[in-house]
């Protein structure tokens, strides 16, 4: 039949496109955290695929409870034309963060080079967006000085360490503003952060056959997570 193998090759062709356009789409991530006094509120939204799938955590309220701090923390994700959304409390106290810091510990010596795994993907990761800003002041004139400094080297040691690790693609926006008149805090943070949707999907594989070298494989990642 006249033009049938064409038909293919047109065929075959387009898939291929197909198959580079997505594995060359940029996964976004978008990063906020924000804390004005004693209020505070974060978010971290996930979108690849152009925004067919979606994922969102955000923690609209935090608050102290002696050494502990209750948090408010929402969860939706969207993806196949499926979306799901959690909102729950929880305390995270020294026993946790303790426990927390144990288990990755666990991670890290069940994990065949998993730090090496880290370093090679963040070498992928494109940083977009920077912003920080913070305003304090201590009522007084001489400490609220040394603070600012303080701070300045802070954020400063932070994204050279940052810049390390991650491609940083445009000038970071960072500022530190001291209010002499009176005790104050509020800082800002927002980040945008890419990495191409094939390298995303690479590291998993990667990971994946990293955790299957090593005797439990992804049972043990599952058993060290989700114990209580």
């Amino acid at each position: 039949m006249p033009g049938y193998p064409y038909g293919w090759i047109w065929a075959g062709g387009f898939f291929l496109l197909a198959v580079i356009v997505v594995l060359s789409s940029p996964v976004v991530i978008n990063g906020f955290v924000r804390r004005i006094g004693e209020n505070d509120d974060a978010e971290l939204s996930v979108k690849a695929l152009f925004g067919l799938i979606r994922y969102r955590y955000k923690v609209p309220f935090m608050s102290m409870d002696g050494l502990a701090v209750n948090v408010d923390e929402q969860v939706s994700a969207s993806g196949a034309g499926l979306n799901t959304w959690k909102e729950f409390n929880d305390k995270i106290d020294p026993d946790k963060v303790v426990s927390t810091i144990e288990k990755y510990k666990q991670i890290l010596r069940l994990t065949k080079d998993l730090k090496g795994w880290i370093k090679d993907t963040l070498a992928r990761v494109h940083l977009t967006e920077w912003r920080w800003t913070t305003s304090l002041g201590t009522g007084d004139a001489m400490w609220t000085a040394m603070a600012t400094g303080a701070v300045w080297s802070v954020k400063t040691g932070i994204l050279g360490l940052l810049s390390q690790m991650v491609h940083v693609k445009s000038g970071p926006v960072m500022e530190v503003h001291p209010n002499f008149s009176q005790p104050a805090f509020r800082t800002e943070w927002s980040c945008i952060a890419q990495i191409r949707f094939g390298y995303a999907i690479l590291a998993g594989l990667q990971l994946l056959v990293r955790m299957k070298k090593w005797k439990g494989g992804v049972k043990a990642w599952q058993n060290i997570l989700f114990r209580a």
